[in-house]
């Protein structure tokens, strides 16, 4: 399963994730991935939750993210939830149609692995109606 939390910069996307990602936690088995591109988040989130920042990798665009994705996995798989914070960021997405081929994939790694993404989009604009099925609620 993929959902999009997603709304303009400064409407709650990051504390909402946070919340939703240490609410989790208190309810898995599984291992739990936090992947952003700030540290000052790291503080925030449950000690028990793995906190990936991207800052340390050099990610710089969507197919690269899918890869590390991948690779993350194939790493570990009691891997349960992979949360990403500010996906357009951290992939330096320029236009949100640009999503399509990285959700293609994603979706893909969610079914074959029974792994749940839970990412951010910053957009002033609404999300493009294919992308509307993702929509977190």
């Amino acid at each position: 399963m993929v959902r999009i939390i997603s709304g303009p910069k400064g409407s709650g996307k990051t504390k909402k994730i946070i919340d939703f990602a240490n609410e989790k936690i208190k309810e898995t088995t599984g291992e739990i991935v936090f992947i952003n591109d700030r540290e000052k988040y790291r503080e925030k989130i449950n000690k028990s939750i793995r906190y990936v920042s991207t800052n340390d990798f050099y990610i710089y665009t969507p197919a690269v993210l899918f890869g590390f994705l991948n690779g993350l996995i194939a790493g570990n798989y009691d891997i349960d939830t992979i949360f990403v914070d500010n996906l357009v960021r951290i992939a330096k997405i320029e236009e949100l149609d640009d999503l399509e081929e990285l959700f293609k994939g994603i979706d893909l790694l969610s079914e074959k692995y029974d792994v749940t993404f839970i990412v951010s989009v910053t957009s002033d604009e609404p999300l493009p109606e294919e992308y509307r099925a993702y929509a977190f609620s």
